[in-house]
């Protein structure tokens, strides 16, 4: 399959667009060098990439496989042109990392300043979701590295791992809950929950710790993909979660949230910054990443939940 760098680029651009006309005048060419070109790609994709109506284009199945893959090749293009770009000392472009919400709570905007401070010209893109995931898009290319809970069971046979700090979970309860001063997790037993990992999903500790204590699987009235979510469920109902223990006494948090003080306790797991093996970071982003290893290792120990 003979592919250019311009094709997938039009190919891109239409699909963003929705209309070959849309696209044309984005990309500042004739719309017949757009229809040329996407013409000799489905030559050589062997299959329509786009179905076409009245009210513009839309991909295909082939389509949407192919915008996948053009979106990975252009990102890492993007990425060598900049990393061309800064090895000679124009310290300009982006940085893309993923965040677990603690990481985000306990390291980011230090770290973010800092380091505006040393690069301003380079842009920063945050994206924050649950570690599952900020894992798969570190594999697929879309973030430079991520700052993820790493669960034991976690398969990083791609990946390079370095340890950032433990995160310990505790069982969090709105401010004035009946149950806020339970004891036990057999207190809790009759409780809802609200989870930031699908029930079913290896690795959930909500369900392990229950397992653990010999006490039947807790009633999750509902999962979400982050844990502010999460939390502001918690903060505004009789809903219970387990999150990590230091959200609690953040700022956002305090006044409306407490730890629930029962005996049982989930093992910690460690953050690691996580990044695709054998492929180079730019200079910006391993940058980026080295001070987040050094602020890591300067974060207050943990004494409690």
């Amino acid at each position: 399959m003979d592919l250019t760098l311009a094709q997938l680029r039009m190919f891109v651009a239409v699909a963003e667009a929705g209309s070959l006309r849309a696209a044309a005048r984005r990309l500042c060419i004739a719309q017949s060098g757009i229809t040329q070109q996407l013409r000799k790609l489905e030559a050589n994709a062997g299959a329509p990439l786009f179905e076409r109506d009245v009210r513009g284009v839309r991909l295909t199945q082939i389509g949407e496989r192919l915008r996948v893959r053009a979106d990975l090749i252009l990102g890492e293009c993007e990425k060598t042109e900049q990393e061309m770009r800064q090895l000679r000392g124009e310290l300009m472009g982006s940085v893309s990392l993923g965040l677990a919400a603690e990481a985000t709570m306990r390291l980011f905007p230090a770290l973010l300043a800092s380091f505006r401070e040393r690069c301003p010209r380079i842009d920063v893109h945050l994206t924050s979701a649950t570690s599952r995931v900020l894992t798969s898009w570190v594999r697929e290319g879309s973030l430079d590295f991520a700052l993820a809970l790493i669960a034991p069971d976690a398969d990083l046979h791609d990946m390079e791992t370095t340890r950032l700090f433990n995160s310990d979970v505790a069982v969090m309860a709105r401010r004035g809950h009946p149950l806020a001063a339970s004891r036990t997790l057999a207190d809790l037993r009759d409780a809802q929950w609200v989870s930031t990992r699908h029930k079913q999903q290896r690795g959930n500790k909500l369900l392990a710790l229950f397992e653990q204590a010999g006490l039947p699987l807790p009633r999750v009235a509902a999962t979400t993909e982050a844990v502010f979510d999460t939390m502001h469920c918690v903060a505004a109902s009789d809903y219970l979660a387990l999150e990590p223990a230091s959200l609690a006494q953040h700022a956002f948090f305090r006044e409306h949230i407490v730890s629930v003080p029962v005996a049982e306790r989930a093992a910690s797991t460690p953050v690691c910054l996580l990044r695709r093996a054998g492929a180079p970071l730019t200079p910006a982003a391993q940058e980026l990443a080295s001070m987040a290893v050094s602020f890591a290792r300067m974060l207050p120990a943990r004494t409690g939940p």
